[in-house]
């Protein structure tokens, strides 16, 4: 009998032991959450980690053509390292911004093998409604490359401004 009240103690013992050790696995503080990070004792030593870069759009141009005068389209170029993409957000990028609104320019032509040669015609209906042209506008063109949507070049500019009625337009 007593060892039957013995080994009954042990187990209540035990499954006590057992509940606490349990208990204290999951109320024990866990270490504070961190971006992954290792270091290879093999490689700790030697090599460098270095961020990419892309090289800048250059040799913009932006031309006004006028008939009578009047304001009728502007054709913006410039060059580039990269080729023309059918991707979504390709390389080579174009906007145009006005006060009215900001969009990017499709119907974009490349031609060479690199350095690549873009150009894209623009008429007054796809920068700017009539009535905003004939009030006067200003248009500022930038071109950028781009890989994905946080890596970016500097920038160039051109800015399209004319006057009432589509006079005296120019881009400098």
């Amino acid at each position: 009998m007593i060892t039957a009240k013995r080994s009954r103690l042990r187990r209540a013992v035990l499954a006590a032991l057992v509940v606490a050790g349990c208990a204290a696995a999951l109320l024990w503080p866990r270490p504070a959450m961190t971006d992954a990070s290792y270091t290879d004792g093999e490689y700790a030593a030697s090599g460098t980690v270095t961020a990419a870069t892309l090289s800048n759009p250059s040799n913009m141009t932006c031309t006004v053509q006028k008939t009578a005068g009047i304001f009728t389209s502007v054709t913006i170029g410039w060059q580039s390292a990269y080729p023309l993409t059918a991707t979504v957000g390709g390389i080579t990028v174009l906007t145009a911004s006005s006060s009215v609104k900001t969009s990017t320019v499709t119907g974009i032509s490349s031609s060479g093998t690199g350095p690549y040669t873009y150009t894209v015609t623009l008429d007054q209906s796809l920068l700017l409604s009539l009535v905003t042209n004939l009030l006067g506008s200003t248009t500022t063109f930038t071109v950028v490359n781009a890989a994905g949507t946080n890596w970016t070049s500097a920038s160039l500019t051109k800015t399209l401004t004319m006057s009432l009625a589509g006079l005296n337009a120019k881009c400098v």
